[in-house]
């Protein structure tokens, strides 16, 4: 999709002004709130998720460090 002002092509239909022209972008264009919200909170349990999977990753080289010294 692209900005009905500059052309340009949107990178983020969240924002409600386009990051190129600034000029104010109509809700055709823009995402809907429920959909922001929904972006937004499967962006943070991805987070979550890598937070996780880098903490098991974290304890599984410290037990391998410990039966290695042991």
């Amino acid at each position: 999709m692209n900005c009905p002002h500059c052309q340009r092509l949107l990178y983020s239909r969240q924002h409600r002004t386009c990051g190129f022209c600034g000029g104010e972008l109509p809700d055709e264009c823009r995402l809907e709130d429920w959909q922001i919200a929904e972006l937004k909170a499967e962006k943070a349990a991805i987070a979550h998720r890598r937070e996780l999977a880098k903490a098991k990753d974290e304890e599984e080289k410290r037990e391998q460090e410990r039966r290695n010294a042991g």
